[in-house]
């Protein structure tokens, strides 16, 4: 599978000059359905990487998996839609649950329309749905990124032990996609040990394979730019420093040089940042750092603002901010006393104006109006730990009515 025809590699990887990663780390990668992928050359190793001593390894495989649990807070007596007023934005619901490897389709009633299961895994932790009924998702224990149909049957995986999927990925029209990758590694000229290195990778999928196009390492990029002073911040056996969350490639609707059409804006939790990465320069060309604090979801609005979940860890209560990224200012914001997620979280502007808003902890779902008013709510009915704990909810999203092809709406019975 990862060799291929010297004519062929000598054609492709001219054309690599112009990709994202060297060529020599691009030719011949792909990944299939019928076993785990290979990583993309340097940026994603097939095997144990090098550079770490068998404890420096397990330490790294113990902190990927920080912070991942299926519990959340104290079950509340309701489950299911509990609130539904006018104004809400109809629509079907795709919601991932903590303790169940796979996604619920739901109505605006609650009621589950499909369903997706995947044998293995522990959990998903994000699903996006196709118009065909067709799902891609990250799963965790394996962490991958997985393609099934409509019917649950698997198409094609891609990560392995050493190279994980995590967290998020974007899907492009011409079916490209943008996930976030990690990998232990021990970068010397970092002097911080052994780290879990994130980094962006654009894959292809294909009939029966997937051809990987190359990945940017978040470290490397951050070194070659103007912004290679936040590195200095980490100290020795800072071994998660990224731990990056959110990926979304800019269409250019955003005012600003830095963030043109093709560049990635990128959520990085633990250094409390958001960066633009030029893919093209391997480089970080836009940092805001501060304003938030272990945020979650940066999404670019249509007016060319970005929206995020700011899940202030260290306030005890969460929020969902709007910033103006040419005038450097909050223009909205949403909170409550109640309102709290010390992980994961999620908001999505949806058509109408709306804001749908994913407290993963409190297990709960919920649309708001941009006034605050609660028009829509769901908490999720599944329990962990005998019952005592709600199930969390990693991540949710609305789809609009007229999302799905008209055969799947009919298996639906819509």
């Amino acid at each position: 599978m990862r060799s291929c025809r010297r004519s062929v590699q000598i054609i492709f990887c001219l054309f690599c000059l112009l990709c994202i990663v060297p060529a020599s780390s691009v030719c011949g990668s792909t990944a299939s359905a019928d076993g785990p992928s290979s990583g993309p050359g340097g940026a994603g190793p097939s095997g144990p990487p090098d550079g770490l001593s068998p404890e420096e390894l397990r330490e790294l495989e113990r902190i990927t998996t920080l912070g991942y649990v299926a519990g959340g807070d104290s079950a509340p007596e309701d489950g299911g839609v509990t609130v539904r007023e006018d104004g809400a934005y109809e629509g079907y619901t795709m919601i991932v649950s903590g303790d169940y490897p796979g996604a619920f389709l739901i109505g605006m009633d609650g009621e589950v329309l499909h369903s997706w299961h995947e044998d293995g895994p522990d959990y998903w932790v994000r699903a996006y749905a196709y118009p065909d009924g067709g799902v891609l998702a990250i799963s965790a224990y394996p962490w991958r990124l997985v393609k099934l149909g409509a019917d649950s049957e698997l198409e094609w995986t891609y990560g392995e032990e050493f190279f994980r999927a995590h967290h998020d990925f974007q899907v492009q029209r011409d079916g490209r996609i943008y996930v976030l990758m990690r990998r232990p590694n021990n970068p010397r000229w970092l002097g911080v040990g052994g780290i879990s290195e994130d980094m962006v990778c654009i894959i292809e999928p294909g009939a029966a394979a997937v051809r990987e196009i190359g990945c940017v390492s978040l470290a490397e990029a951050f070194r070659d730019s103007d912004f290679a002073y936040l590195l200095s911040a980490f100290e020795v056996g800072a071994d998660d420093p990224f731990h990056a969350n959110s990926v979304e490639v800019l269409d250019g609707s955003v005012p600003h040089p830095a963030f043109s059409a093709g560049n990635i804006l990128v959520s990085i939790r633990n250094m409390d940042c958001l960066a633009v990465l030029d893919p093209r320069a391997r480089s970080v060309v836009w940092t805001s750092c501060g304003r938030w604090q272990r945020q979650h979801e940066a999404r670019v609005t249509p007016e060319g603002r970005i929206m995020l979940f700011d899940n202030r860890k260290f306030d005890g209560q969460s929020r969902v901010v709007e910033f103006d990224v040419v005038g450097g200012q909050m223009t909205w914001s949403y909170t409550h006393e109640d309102f709290y997620s010390q992980g994961a979280g999620a908001q999505q502007l949806l058509p109408n104006g709306n804001v749908l808003v994913t407290e993963s902890q409190k297990g709960r779902v919920f649309e708001i109006t941009r006034d605050g008013r609660l028009v829509w709510e769901y908490l999720n009915p599944r329990r962990v730990d005998d019952g005592a704990t709600i199930a969390r909810i990693p991540r949710s999203y609305r789809a609009a009515p007229n999302f799905f092809e008209p055969s799947f709406l009919q298996r639906l019975g819509q």
